[in-house]
């Protein structure tokens, strides 16, 4: 009779608070994907116009006029190809927080490897443009990725000592 791999760990409680982090982020990129398609419809234009003078801020103004000022400046094609590119995105984030709602070791792995490789990115857009929302992505990411990775080696450190448990009662005594 085979014995059974060790017990997973058990608390799913911070993995479910990181897949709906996810899940949050990919709602917001599919809501980006979806403004993009409708970015050259007169109706849609004539929203965003009235948003940006319904903003509080002088600082949210104007990133939304530089938005709309980048995005005029590309054809309905270019700004499809970028749609296309945030809706995969999206997917991206859905595949790892279900996963990760899931307790599922290979989406903890995607989430590591995914994370760790953007930090790069937002750490280059932090320093060219330094902002505390910046900063405060690149933290919460950088808790994600520590918590994931320390998450992972403890897994595989469960699993090497039920390996040597075993192979020491397969031994049998006297060896």
């Amino acid at each position: 009779m085979r014995d059974s791999p060790p017990p997973p760990l058990r608390s799913l409680g911070v993995l479910r608070v990181i897949a709906s982090f996810k899940f949050v982020k990919a709602c917001l990129v599919i809501v980006t994907g979806l403004g993009l398609l409708r970015f050259y419809d007169p109706a849609f234009q004539s929203g965003l116009y009235r948003l940006l003078g319904g903003l509080p801020y002088a600082f949210e103004q104007k990133l939304l006029r530089e938005g709309i000022a980048f995005l005029s400046g590309m054809s309905p094609k270019r700004i499809q190809i970028i749609a296309i590119a945030t809706f995969a995105y999206a997917g991206l984030f859905l595949v790892e927080g279900v996963g990760l709602w899931r307790g599922l070791h290979w989406a903890e792995v995607l989430t590591v490897v995914a994370t760790s490789s953007l930090i790069p990115v937002e750490i280059y857009e932090l320093v060219r443009h330094p902002t505390l929302n910046k900063v405060l992505v690149i933290v919460l990411n950088a808790a994600i990725l520590a918590y994931l990775v320390w998450r992972l080696r403890r897994e595989a450190a469960l699993q090497r000592a039920h390996a040597a448990a075993h192979a020491r009662r397969d031994a049998g005594p006297g060896s």
